[in-house]
């Protein structure tokens, strides 16, 4: 019996031995540990790398442009309409940029509101395909429709989140296709869950980089990449949070050349929210 103060303590029965065991487990656990925030703040600090690389390129854009403009004697108004253009498409892409900022900051704090609802998830995806295909920038993109007639599957899921997870895995697809190739929504259902896709026919994905495309460190940086993909690429890591929020997986296959399938899972739970 030990006394410290007011306080006492049991004398543990252990051996040399134990002790020792016990103090090199300690400090294996600690070490682990140690590893893993060591691991987390490299994380962190190539995600704000890259972020502040990707607010530099508009702003320096925007910079340039209000310099020029403001540099003008006579303002010709044919002259100033393809600057503003490029000021409104620069700003566009830093607010996108700075809302993702948001709400990655938002879905790690846990304190995103989710909003679940009770959804035929047929008539949402069928919803999500027909809005897309009236968007002017699919155009020139060949879209399809693989959802089963008469999908009545019930699921519970945030409507707003996971639309945002269906654009921007329709974005992906987009940049990463040329014109006239394909970009098809389907669905399909399994015993505990439904499975939804994404598939392009475009330039695809090397194998190595399928595990890593979902990181928030990731950069696109590939020759191979269209210049209007590059980027921190916090889409696909927002995309798996809230699929993960949800209850859900996310994961992509891919072949070069033959494009890419991004699929996404969401439990097969019906609950009463009255």
């Amino acid at each position: 019996m030990l006394k410290t103060g007011n306080k006492v303590y049991d004398k543990p029965q252990l051996t040399v031995d134990q002790l020792s065991a016990a103090l090199y487990q300690a400090n294996e656990e600690l070490r682990v540990k140690n590893e893993e925030l060591i691991a987390m703040q490299q994380a962190q600090r190539e995600m704000f790398a890259n972020i502040s690389h990707d607010l530099r390129s508009p702003i320096t854009a925007i910079r340039s442009a209000i310099e020029y403009i403001t540099s003008l004697d006579h303002l010709d108004e044919e002259e100033l309409k393809p600057l503003f253009l490029l000021l409104n498409t620069r700003i566009v892409s830093l607010e996108g940029l700075i809302n993702d900022i948001f709400l990655m900051t938002r879905l790690d704090s846990n304190t995103l509101e989710m909003k679940m609802e009770n959804v035929s998830i047929g008539a949402f995806l069928e919803e999500y395909y027909y809005s897309s295909e009236g968007d002017c920038k699919y155009q020139k993109r060949s879209l399809k429709l693989e959802v089963p007639t008469q999908f009545n599957i019930m699921v519970q899921l945030d409507i707003k989140k996971v639309i945002r997870v269906l654009d921007n895995l329709f974005t992906n697809a987009y940049k990463y296709s040329k014109d006239n190739d394909s970009i098809i929504l389907g669905a399909r259902e399994s015993e505990n869950e439904v499975t939804i896709w994404v598939k392009d026919s475009g330039i695809g994905i090397e194998s190595e980089l399928l595990d890593k495309i979902f990181d928030r460190t990731y950069t696109v940086s590939s020759a191979r990449t269209p210049a209007s993909a590059t980027g921190a690429g916090l889409g696909l890591s927002i995309a798996k949070s809230i699929i993960e929020k949800h209850g859900g997986r996310i994961w992509c296959e891919s072949k070069i050349n033959e494009g890419s399938t991004f699929y996404f899972t969401l439990p097969k739970e019906y609950k009463s929210f009255v």
